[in-house]
């Protein structure tokens, strides 16, 4: 336990000192700022946006950004994650010291899926924060912890849908093949869509449940919501074992 408490510590150093930390979190708070500024009329047009004018429909909105700007960005948090390692060549230093292969890899999964929902909550906040204070119409407590239940359930589907890319990331050992994956998978949802099949798609399921495409999309079956879970499961297992059995030099 204590040396995967120190992996994890490691991950978290080495986190903490990257730029990709602070521009995600920058990028997090500028994304729902702008949000709630053009909600509100003090820049832009608020016929850009379809629905209600309000904090319900900010909400919503910043439900649906997740879970399309999610997959990019939560995607791109895995593959740097991981294939910064392959990139800088420091694996072999890595796998070098006293820890298991097993809890390297958990270790910057958890990393990983954690600075995910923490950028997704903080995407949540400011954009109540921003609400609140631009005075937007049906900005409550109580509207809040109602739009929260949904929106925290659409970022858990993104992240999970991101951890497949860490294994692609490994595979592929670097930074393109798992961005190229996460443009696939987009470009893969869209096409459900045409097909019919969209609500088997894993990565279309966060959109469907946010209400991209509609209220009467929203209502998805419980085999639709358990998607990117097993999506997410499938990707801490392949990402595991690779780590285990394949050959790192």
């Amino acid at each position: 336990m204590n040396q995967w408490i120190s992996a994890l510590g490691v991950e978290v150093l080495k986190l903490r000192r990257s730029r990709l930390f602070w521009i995600s979190l920058a990028a997090s708070m500028m994304v729902p700022v702008m949000i709630g500024l053009v909600f509100s009329g003090t820049i832009g047009s608020q016929s850009s946006f379809e629905g209600e004018i309000n904090m319900a429909g900010l909400l919503k909105e910043l439900g649906i950004v997740i879970s399309m700007g999610g997959l990019i960005g939560f995607g791109f948090v895995f593959s740097w994650i991981f294939g910064r390692e392959y990139s800088d060549r420091t694996l072999k230093d890595l796998l070098a010291l006293p820890l298991s292969r097993y809890g390297v890899a958990a270790a910057k999964l958890l990393v990983a899926a954690v600075l995910s929902m923490g950028l997704a909550l903080l995407v949540f906040i400011v954009g109540c924060l921003t609400a609140g204070l631009v005075g937007l119409d049906g900005w409550s407590l109580e509207v809040i912890l109602h739009g929260f239940g949904r929106y925290a359930e659409v970022s858990l589907m993104v992240t999970c849908l991101s951890i497949p890319v860490a294994w692609m990331a490994c595979i592929g050992r670097g930074y393109m093949t798992p961005l190229g994956v996460v443009l696939l998978t987009i470009v893969v949802a869209q096409f459900g869509g045409a097909l019919g099949i969209v609500e088997y798609i894993p990565w279309a399921i966060p959109g469907l449940f946010s209400g991209a495409s509609g209220e009467e999309s929203s209502h998805l079956e419980a085999i639709s919501r358990m998607l990117p879970y097993l999506t997410g499961g499938i990707g801490i297992i392949g990402t595991l074992a690779w780590w285990r059995y394949a050959d790192q030099t």
